[in-house]
């Protein structure tokens, strides 16, 4: 059974002929997939998705704020607040569908304004939020390790994931010396690329229970497809590798990781 604990069926390219991929998922022998959010229209995208396979399947979403709203102006300084209450309303009204806040954090890649402080505010309330629906948290953090732990080392108790991850060995290990009660670091297709040993390097520093794996599709295709559209199926060639990097059966990571998604997702 495969899991793809991040995919976005609800993004433009994938959630017209969404029923189409989910059947081709099937096909892998699936265990359930979470639609991720990046705008409105995903946002509502990912709750359609959600509606419509709920009464046979673990297919879910998550809402939020990505920092790139932010650095692209669509949150500011005056609307941040009303952002943040129409985010919880609908919360409120589809909490039944969605299963996390996503994807919040820090992201100093860009080449314009980053706006680290609003950055920070919007990650800050992102995380009270969390707090409060007692929810987990995704984290999105590009190039800013430090200031993404400034904000994440007040709230230990949340669940927190760490998306696509960016970094290697040396924030591994100071991630591991927070002591967060609860956290996971999520591998996608990007893993499996020749330049990308340091992320090899770090999934194998990483503790089997602490890690999920993903599609992103989309985006980020492993490698055997590399430059082509990524889809949920395509988490089958990720297991693999990831199994063959750690020396273990696969059949033994489809355990291991069915284990860590729900212990994420389930109350």
């Amino acid at each position: 059974m495969f899991i793809d604990s991040h995919t976005h069926l609800n993004s433009p390219t994938l959630f017209e002929n969404r029923k189409k991929h989910v059947l081709d998922f099937e096909k892998t022998w699936w265990q359930g997939l979470v639609n991720i959010w990046a705008d409105e229209e995903y946002n509502k995208n990912g709750i359609t998705i959600s509606k419509e396979y709920s009464w046979d399947s673990f297919i879910k979403c998550t809402v939020w704020l990505h920092p790139y709203e932010v650095v692209v102006g669509n949150i500011n300084e005056n609307n941040i607040e009303q952002k943040l209450n129409e985010l919880e309303k609908l919360y409120l009204k589809n909490k039944d569908h969605i299963v996390a806040i996503w994807e919040a954090g820090i992201d100093t890649h860009y080449e314009w304004d980053i706006n680290l402080e609003l950055q920070k505010e919007l990650f800050k309330k992102q995380c009270d939020l969390a707090e409060k629906i007692q929810a987990p948290i995704i984290i999105h953090s590009r190039n800013d390790f430090d200031s993404t732990m400034e904000i994440l080392q007040n709230y230990k108790k949340l669940k927190i994931c760490f998306h696509c991850r960016w970094y290697g060995n040396e924030e591994i290990e100071k991630l591991k010396n927070y002591n967060l009660e609860n956290y996971w670091i999520w591998f996608c297709g990007n893993v499996t690329y020749p330049k990308a040993q340091n992320i090899r390097d770090s999934l194998k520093i990483c503790n089997l229970e602490n890690i999920l794996i993903e599609t992103d599709a989309p985006y980020l295709s492993p490698q055997e497809l590399r430059w082509q559209t990524n889809y949920p199926q395509n988490i089958q060639y990720i297991y693999d590798f990831i199994a063959k990097e750690l020396n273990i059966d696969t059949e033994n990571l489809k355990k291991q990781i069915k284990k860590n998604f729900y212990s994420l997702y389930k109350k």
